[in-house]
This record gives C-alpha cells, structure tokens and sequence, in this order.
C-alpha cells in the first residue's frame, strides 16, 4: 500500500464534501425556513466526507 496515494485520495476527497455540504445546508436551510448554519454545515460535511473517504481507502487497500 502506497501512503501517497492515500494523501493524494484524502486531498480530493476534501474539497468535494464541503462543497456538496455547504449546498445541502443551504437547501435546507430554504426549506426549513431556517437561517443557514456553519454548525449544521459542518455536520454535513463530516458525514459527506465518510461517504467520499472510507471507500476510497478500502479500495486502496484492497488492491494493494
């Protein structure tokens, strides 16, 4: 297993989830009719980052 290729997996994978979480926040937020929230933004963005990470690096290191 190549621990660069993690780095560069977890670099990808960052950028992508706070975007896609800042998005569903705001939907939310619009249609809950609620004020957008950094708080819930960054609740979303953890659990998108799980979905995006994880499998990354078990296929990673399965095919290792």
């Amino acid at each position: 297993m190549n621990y660069f290729d993690i780095v560069l997996v977890a670099i990808a994978c960052v950028t992508t989830p706070l975007i896609v979480a800042v998005i569903v926040d705001i939907f939310y937020a619009e249609k809950r009719k609620v004020r957008f929230s950094l708080r819930r933004a960054s609740v979303w963005y953890v659990g998108m980052f799980a979905l995006s990470f994880i499998p990354s690096v078990l296929l990673l290191t399965q095919n290792s």
